[in-house]
């Protein structure tokens, strides 16, 4: 992505400190026209190391209303969402918010209205569709019309969590490759404990999610019951299957006759498997607003992953 330098760089704060919050600190530190100016999280007194660089506050409301930051980051817990990104949106700062975007659909409907009546920008940080190896995948099979179906696997020994499900930490990631691969709402979804363990009010479990597409069933395998870290997404065609897999692979890898290879290495060369997808997903952004682009697709996907995931929610506690 091209940037002509502009006169003085974006201005970012961010709100939430935790293990992504850390992780959008070093990444603004290498990005280009950007700087991270002021910063809120709860523990002041344990991030006090911060202040040396940065701007510190323990309320968020010091960052969404300040005049000195141009935009901002949304690393807290998934329940704050919504209330910092509205206000966010209501002061005019396009926003970065981590996955799930909110734990309500009608909080995401909310805030997509609100970004469109506003004209903010919202990006939203499904972060494997800013992968170098999804995007190449992606471009690569862009043209086929004969994908037959889809299987994924995700996740790992925890995160476990006495508020959200393995759901809302692990399946936002999948259902939006589908939605982002197929272009489409499912027409009918499903889900089923594969394995389950209540334990002093964490959720521990793992599910099989089935979306029912136009021609095409994808299948959807998530939790924090797994016995290590997985992220394994394989396209299904009629003669050979595509994988996109960043934890085993470096390159998209094609499965013929149960034989996995690359696919024509030369094909990728144009592209820069290198960068890290943190990095894209911030330069995308600070392109938007160097270049007054308003783009919501971002949201506008967002708000379907967590329609979709609220009904597995009830499917699986037995209230539809």
């Amino acid at each position: 992505m091209e940037f002509n330098k502009p006169k003085k760089n974006i201005r970012l704060g961010l709100i939430g400190v935790g293990k992504w919050g850390a992780n959008y600190i070093k990444t603004i530190e290498d990005t280009d026209f950007a700087e991270l100016k002021m910063i809120a999280c709860k523990s002041l007194s344990k991030k006090r190391f911060l202040s040396d660089n940065y701007l510190l506050t323990d309320n968020w409301k010091d960052v969404t209303n300040s005049k000195e930051v141009d935009g901002i980051i949304v690393a807290t817990p998934p329940k704050m969402h919504y209330e910092i990104a509205k206000s966010s949106i209501k002061s005019k700062k396009p926003v970065i918010i981590e996955k799930p975007v909110t734990l309500k659909s009608k909080d995401a409907k909310s805030l997509l209205s609100l970004a469109l009546k506003n004209k903010v920008n919202v990006r939203v940080n499904h972060i494997y569709l800013y992968h170098p190896i999804y995007r190449a995948l992606k471009k690569f099979i862009i043209h086929r019309n004969d994908l037959k179906s889809v299987f994924s696997e995700a996740g790992n020994f925890g995160p476990f969590r006495t508020d959200i499900t393995p759901l809302w930490d692990w399946a936002p990631h999948d259902i939006a490759m589908c939605l982002d691969l197929l272009g489409e709402m499912p027409s009918k979804v499903n889900a089923k404990y594969t394995k389950k363990i209540f334990e002093k009010g964490f959720n521990k479990s793992n599910v099989k999610i089935t979306l029912e597409f136009k021609n095409i069933i994808s299948e959807i395998n998530i939790g924090n019951l797994m016995e290590y870290k997985k992220r394994f997404l394989k396209l299904n065609y009629q003669y050979e299957s595509y994988i996109f897999d960043p934890i085993t692979y470096d390159l998209p890898q094609e499965e013929k006759n149960k034989c996995i290879q690359e696919i024509n290495k030369n094909y990728f060369d144009r592209y820069k498997f290198n960068d890290k997808p943190l990095n894209i997903l911030l330069n995308n952004f600070i392109y938007d607003l160097l270049n007054d682009r308003f783009d919501v697709s971002d949201l506008k996907l967002a708000v379907k992953v967590v329609i979709i995931i609220e009904i597995l929610e009830k499917i699986l506690s037995k209230k539809i």
